[in-house]
């Protein structure tokens, strides 16, 4: 069996390694403290785990989990790029503009300074409706956010990603110009 990273793996994973460097710790150090091996150590930072089959879904409401979730995934994405028809979502939070575009109807006012909006034209048809964020992280594949009424879902499924992908071309060629408000 050749285990793979689960989503939830993946998210703990990075969590533990950026305490365990902000606490000055190597791994080796932080083994010999916890009494586990450093190769487990490791396997737990990159998100390796001995499920059959990676869980590629997250839903859980909102609150906690949720919060943590968002937190984690801004805090670690090399790029978030956000479909937003009805705005930021407020969860999202510790974004920049060097990262972060933000892709919102005309006329849709957004009092956030910590993203490059792109206004989408009204006569754009962007092919979905639903406000959704594209995390890009470092290692292993970007993560799919789809805000709804009572819960999140976290996805990493590869139709899913397609389709963000597809998406956020789609509205980069007919967004106007990137700004900072």
């Amino acid at each position: 069996m050749n285990p793979q990273p689960t989503l939830q793996a993946r998210l703990l994973g990075h969590e533990l390694r950026r305490v365990r460097e902000a606490s000055g710790l190597t791994v080796a150090e932080l083994a010999a403290r916890t009494g586990h091996s450093a190769d487990y150590l490791r396997q737990l930072e990159d998100g390796i785990t001995d499920a059959p089959a990676p869980e590629p879904t997250l839903w859980c409401p909102w609150g906690t989990t949720a919060t943590s979730v968002i937190n984690v995934l801004c805090r670690i994405a090399d790029r978030i790029d956000l479909f937003a028809p009805l705005g930021i979502h407020p969860a999202l939070a510790h974004l920049d503009p060097d990262r972060c575009t933000a892709y919102v109807p005309d006329g849709t006012t957004v009092d956030r300074t910590d993203v490059t909006l792109r206004r989408i034209p009204h006569t754009a048809q962007p092919g979905a409706d639903h406000p959704l964020t594209r995390f890009t992280l470092p290692n292993g594949p970007a993560v799919v956010l789809y805000t709804h009424l009572h819960g999140a879902h976290f996805t990493e499924e590869p139709d899913h990603l397609r389709s963000a992908y597809a998406l956020f071309e789609l509205l980069s060629e007919t967004a106007g110009p990137p700004r900072v408000e």
